[in-house]
Parts: C-alpha cells; structure tokens; sequence
C-alpha cells in the first residue's frame, strides 16, 4: 500500500510539473497578415549641376547623364517603394515604385518622351514576386523591373558617385518588361535568368499610339530578350564576382510588311528577299569583380563587350555608314554590319570616419567601330559628339575616331542616418573635340561639378 501511495504521489508531482510548465512556455505567436508586412521607404534626391559647356536651362546637357540641367537647382528623383517580400513563410509578394522628377524621361526608351499620355516612366517598377523552396530558394518576378545590367545602377544614392558614368548612361536599358528567376545555388552564389520583352528596353511614344500602334511597350516582334546572371563569391568578404548577359532581335525581321505581300499577290510578281540573311541582334556581356581588401578600402572593376548587328545598328544608334555621293567604298550593307563597342570601368572608396568617404571612378569607352552615336535609343545624339564630324566638301557626315573617357572623385558625406551629400567634381575627354566651351567651341575636355543631397526615408 505505502509503494502504491508513493508512486500516486510521484505521478501527481509529474502531473502538477507538466501543468506548471505548460503554463510557462508561451504559446506559438501567430502569424502576422500580410499587410503587416508590407514595407515603405523612399528618397528625396535634388541637385545643383554645373559643367563647362553652353548648354544651361531648358537645353539638356546630356553629359550629365541623368542630370541634364546644367547650372541649375532640380530635383532629380522622388521615389515611393511600397514591398512584400517573398520567401519561405510567405511565398507571395510584390513591389511597387513611384518616381517622379527630372531624370525620370530619360529612364525610359525613347528616353525623351515627357508627360505624355501613355508615358509611364512615372511607375519605375511594378511586380509581382513569388518564392519557391528549391535549394537555397527559388524567387520568381513578373512585371517591369530595372534592369540587371551594370554595375551602377539608377538612384544616385547606391552609388559611389552621384552622376551616373558614361558606361551606365550609354550603353545599358534602365528598364525592362518581362519576368525573371533567381536561384540560390548555395550560400555563395546564385543564378538568375531574364526573359524581357525586348533588348532596348521598355519605353512610351504617343506618336507610335497615333500612328495605330500600342504607345508603350517595348519591341516589335514576339521575340523575347534573354539574359543570364552569375553571382557569387569567390573569397568571403573579400572577392566577389557577376557576370551579366543580354541577347536579342527587336526588329521586324525575316517577313514582308502586309503591302508587299498583297501587291505580289495581286500581280503574281515574287516577293525580294530583301530581308533574307539579315541578322538584327544586340549582345552584352558583362562582368564585375568587386574586391574588399580591408573594411576601410573597396574596389570594383567593370567590363563590358556588346555588339549589334544588321538594323540593330539603326535601331539603337542610327546607321552613320552613309555613303558620300562618288565615294561608293564607305558603303556597308546592313545585312552584315557588325556594330560593336568596349567599356572599362574602375571604381574604388575610402572610408575614413563612419561618415566620411571619398570615391573615385574612372571610365574608358571604345567605340571606334560602334558606326554611330553610342547610346540606347539615342540619349547622346551626334550634336553633342564633335568627334564623330568629319568635315569635307558635302558638309558634315558622322564617323567615330575614337573613345572617350571620365574621371570623377567624390567626396562623400553622411549627415545623421537619413541624409547623404556627394559632390562629384568630374573630367570628359575623348579622341577628338567631343565637347563644347561656353562659348560654342568644339574642345576635347569638360570639366564640371555637381552637388547632389539625397534624404531617405
């Protein structure tokens, strides 16, 4: 009876400890709605631009890059992010962008549309994002987005400087429609892979929408661009590596207009094979290597390889393989032009305090046998590329001599945690007299400065 007693009482203790213990460990917290998980940031970015040139005012000095009003005070960005994250516990989410201000007409192919109705570079991006538990995971958008090309980017404050280079501002589409994937293969790196709507990238032309065609969109044909990104890293927290590329055919290429059809059919008369062996293509490769020697010293080198061929050529830059009248030796067909460019970029930042920090860039562009303006849908055009002009008895017709090139230091300061103030003082020089004085003459440099201060949010 007595071990009867004791082992109830044994079972009672055990009892009253579980109760005392399940009362003390909280229950599972439950999972928030996914409002609650909805973020919301932005900037403030405004500027004053000052380069040694005759442009002022209303006229767009596009050396600038996105900052085209030279001697002016402007506010270059305000930008709304509203963001739900995708991931493992909720594998749904989206992001929108609201921009607004000076440089947001020159985001956007054709890059000069301004205020239009069908114009709508004033949403930067808009997408839907899902996730997918596929080896370190799978996260999968659709809608537009900015691009993956290029190491700077579109907002001057994740740069290291404040102007954006010549690289980014001439050779790379800031947006694109389309969807892509990005894969963590691992902890270290990841494989993305982007299907847009076209290479040129995204754009708005009311012209296009009276003349009985979609005024936004991108290219002309059901043709996807494809592109690819490798991301990793090589020595952790020290060596990183990207690898970016970019293909595709936006022209109206291998078919006949309707006309053309109905005419040979209407007169039995063959149709020419005058589109037969045309090869319309963009390419881009480019690589990044970022290093971070110390805590203090970051360094970041850039290349980038693309070509352009047949219309392509047309369709981006505007063919220059005019032929002078009796000078039939410069002809070149489309059919096998090959139109290609080379870009070097280095980027480097010291920091000295926790608030202060100089950058440098230095950028080189080889464009000698681009055959026209180097520039995705004409943002620098042949007005301002002196160089390009070669003067004889027919008057001015355009060929590239060489490159050019740009030096840039920034002094950089964080004022608090939400404000930042970057002053570039930066040189253009190229092979030739690319640039205008202030008073109007061809000259082979430019000097400038520009102060931008950005408040975020």
């Amino acid at each position: 009876m007595k071990k009867f007693l004791s082992r109830l009482a044994i079972l009672s203790l055990i009892l009253s400890a579980s109760s005392v213990f399940a009362q003390a460990t909280p229950a599972e917290p439950a999972e928030k709605p996914w409002y609650e998980k909805v973020e919301f940031s932005g900037f403030v970015d405004v500027y004053f631009m000052y380069n040694g040139n005759n442009k002022e005012g209303r006229n767009p000095d596009t050396t600038g890059g996105l900052n085209t009003y030279n001697k002016q005070f402007q506010v270059a960005a305000v930008e709304l992010d509203i963001e739900k994250v995708a991931d493992k516990e909720s594998p749904w989410g989206f992001r929108i962008d609201f921009q607004n201000g000076t440089n947001n007409p020159y985001q956007e192919n054709p890059y000069t549309a301004v205020g239009g109705t069908y114009n709508m570079n004033l949403l930067q991006q808009a997408y839907v994002s899902f996730y997918f538990d596929v080896l370190g995971g799978l996260t999968v958008d659709m809608g537009k987005m900015a691009t993956h090309i290029g190491y700077e980017v579109i907002e001057s404050m994740d740069n290291l400087n404040y102007n954006v280079g010549y690289i980014f501002f001439n050779t790379v589409p800031f947006i694109n429609t389309g969807a892509r994937a990005n894969l963590a293969l691992n902890d270290n790196w990841s494989l993305g892979l982007f299907l847009y709507n076209s290479a040129g990238g995204t754009g708005a032309d009311a012209a296009l929408y009276a003349n009985g065609k979609n005024g936004y969109g991108d290219g002309n044909t059901r043709r996807k661009a494809v592109g690819t990104q490798l991301s990793g890293t090589i020595i952790e927290g020290k060596l990183d590596v990207t690898w970016n590329t970019l293909y595709g055919i936006d022209g109206q290429t291998g078919r006949q207009n309707n006309a053309d059809v109905w005419v040979s059919e209407s007169t039995g008369v063959p149709l020419l094979p005058k589109e037969a062996g045309r090869n319309d293509y963009w390419s881009v490769n480019n690589v990044i290597i970022e290093i971070t020697p110390t805590d203090k010293f970051y360094l970041a080198l850039d290349y980038t390889q693309g070509e352009k061929g047949g219309a392509a050529g047309n369709a981006y830059d505007g063919n220059q393989f005019t032929t002078p009248v009796g000078d039939l030796s410069l002809a070149r067909s489309d059919a096998k032009a090959r139109y290609t460019y080379r870009t070097y970029g280095i980027w480097a930042k010291y920091d000295f305090t926790d608030t202060f920090a100089l950058a440098l860039r230095y950028e080189k562009i080889d464009d000698s046998r681009n055959g026209g303006a180097l520039g995705v849908g004409g943002r620098i055009g042949a007005n301002e590329r002196y160089d390009l002009q070669y003067n004889n008895t027919l008057g001015y017709r355009n060929f590239y001599l060489g490159s050019a090139q740009t030096f840039t230091v920034t002094p950089t300061y964080k004022w608090g945690e939400n404000v930042i103030v970057k002053l570039d003082l930066r040189r253009d020089q190229a092979q030739g007299s690319q640039f205008v004085n202030e008073k109007g003459q061809p000259t082979s440099h430019q000097n400038g400065a520009t102060l931008g201060v950005v408040a975020k949010f």
